[in-house]
C-alpha cells in the first residue's frame, strides 16, 4: 500500500519533468491546510497557468491566452474547460486561497488527463518522435529501368543478380533484427522477473534497437561526436520520463483518495467560516471574458456563400433601435406603436391599482367605529 508521502514527491517529479516549475510536495501539503503562503501560491498557479493551457489547447488548438497574466490566463483556460466551480473565478494570487488552487490542479490532472497530453507532446516533438518518422537517407535509390530502353542479356543478368543480392541482403538484416530483438528481449525480462505482462517491441523500436547496437557510445570516448552525446542524454531523459509516468500511474489512485481528504477538508472550513466573495475580482474576470467573447466575434468569418465566389464578413456591431429608426419611416412608425401600447397598459394597470386602492380604505373607514371605545 502506498503512502501519500511517496505518491506526492512522485507527482511532483513526474510535472517537473514535463513544465520544469519547481513544484514540490511541501507546496502541495501546505496548500492542503490554506496556509497562507505567497511563493505557495505563484508555484501553483504557474502550474495551473502552463497544464490548463495545454488542456485548452487539446480543445481547441488556436486557444492561447498566456499573454494575460498568470490569475487571468488560468480562469480563461479554465472557462473554456468549464471549470464548475464559480468561487474559483473570484479569487486572486494573493497566497490566502492556495487550496482552492490545488483542487482546481487535481481536476486537470483527473478529468482532463493534462499531464497526458503533454508528455505525448513532449516525446512526438523529441528524439523518439524524431526516430519513429527517421527516413535513412544513406540507403541507395532503387534502381529505375526504363521500359523504353532495351539492355542485353549481360546487362539483365547483372541486373537480376544486383536485385538477388539486395533481398538475401535485407533478409539476413531482418535475422538480425530478430536475434538482438530476442537478445533485448531476455535481458529485459531477466532484469524484471517480478513483473508480468511486458510488451513486444514495435518496428519502430526494432530499428531504434539495431542503430544503436551498430553506434559505437562510449562515456569518455575520442571518437564519440557531440551529437550523439546529445542523442544519448536525450534517449536517457525519455526513459526517465517515461519511469515516472510508470510509478504515478501505479500511485495516483493514492493521490485521488489524499484530495478527497482535502475537499473534506475544505467544506468542512466554508461552512465554519462562511466565504465572502470578491466582487471586485470576480466583476474585473467577467468585463474580461465579455472583452475576449466580443474580439473572438469581431473576428468571426462566416464560410464562403453556397454558389459564390467571395466570402461574406458579418458585423456584430448592432445599431439602437434609435439609430435605426433615423434612417427608416416604417422602424420609425413600428416604435411609435409599441411606445404607444406600452403607455395604454401603463395607464390601465395604474387606474386599476387606484380603485383597488380606494376600495381598499373604503373599507378601513367602515371598520373604524367598531374598534374605537367610548
Amino acid at each position: 500500500m502506498c503512502d501519500i508521502k511517496d505518491v506526492l514527491p512522485t507527482l511532483c517529479k513526474y510535472i517537473n519533468s514535463l513544465i520544469n516549475i519547481g513544484l514540490t510536495s511541501e507546496h502541495l501539503r501546505l496548500a492542503k491546510y490554506n496556509a497562507p503562503n505567497k511563493i505557495v501560491a505563484e508555484k501553483l498557479w504557474s502550474t495551473l497557468r502552463i497544464l490548463s493551457y495545454y488542456a485548452a489547447r487539446e480543445k481547441r488548438g488556436d486557444i492561447d491566452f498566456r499573454n494575460y497574466d498568470a490569475p487571468s490566463a488560468v480562469k480563461l483556460h479554465l472557462a473554456l474547460l468549464q471549470y464548475p466551480v464559480i468561487e474559483f473565478y473570484s479569487l486572486s494570487q494573493d497566497g490566502e486561497h492556495n487550496r482552492d488552487a490545488l483542487i482546481a490542479l487535481a481536476w486537470l490532472v483527473g478529468t482532463q488527463d493534462v499531464l497526458t497530453a503533454i508528455l505525448r507532446a513532449k516525446l512526438v516533438d523529441g528524439v523518439l518522435g524524431a526516430e519513429c518518422s527517421h527516413v535513412d537517407s544513406s540507403e541507395p535509390p532503387l534502381i529505375v529501368i526504363p521500359n523504353n530502353q532495351p539492355l542485353s542479356t549481360s546487362a539483365q543478368l547483372s541486373s537480376i543478380l544486383h536485385l538477388n543480392a539486395t533481398v538475401n541482403l535485407n533478409l539476413r538484416e531482418i535475422n538480425e533484427l530478430i536475434c538482438e530483438r530476442a537478445k533485448l528481449i531476455s535481458k529485459v525480462h531477466a532484469a524484471s522477473i517480478n513483473v508480468s505482462g511486458l510488451p513486444h517491441l514495435s518496428v519502430s523500436e526494432l530499428v531504434l534497437t539495431k542503430r544503436f547496437s551498430r553506434t559505437r557510445i562510449l562515456d569518455d570516448g575520442a571518437d564519440e561526436s557531440k551529437n550523439d552525446r546529445q542523442r544519448l542524454r536525450e534517449f536517457r531523459e525519455a526513459g526517465i520520463l517515461l519511469d515516472v509516468r510508470a510509478k504515478w500511474l501505479r500511485k495516483r489512485h493514492v493521490f485521488f483518495d489524499w484530495m478527497a481528504t482535502v475537499i473534506q477538508e475544505h467544506r468542512r472550513s466554508t461552512e465554519l467560516n462562511s466565504r465572502i466573495i470578491n466582487t471586485h475580482e470576480l466583476a474585473a474576470f467577467s468585463s474580461l471574458l465579455r472583452h475576449v467573447i466580443r474580439d473572438k466575434l469581431r473576428d468571426f468569418k462566416s464560410e464562403k456563400m453556397i454558389g459564390g465566389g467571395g466570402s461574406k464578413n458579418w458585423s456584430f456591431n448592432c445599431p439602437s433601435r434609435a439609430h435605426r429608426s433615423q434612417c427608416n419611416n416604417a422602424e420609425a412608425q413600428s416604435w411609435l406603436n409599441d411606445l404607444n401600447e406600452r403607455q395604454e397598459r401603463e395607464e390601465e394597470n395604474f387606474q386599476r391599482n387606484r380603485q383597488r386602492l380606494a376600495d381598499e380604505l373604503e373599507e378601513m373607514l367602515k371598520l373604524i367605529p367598531f374598534v374605537i371605545r367610548v
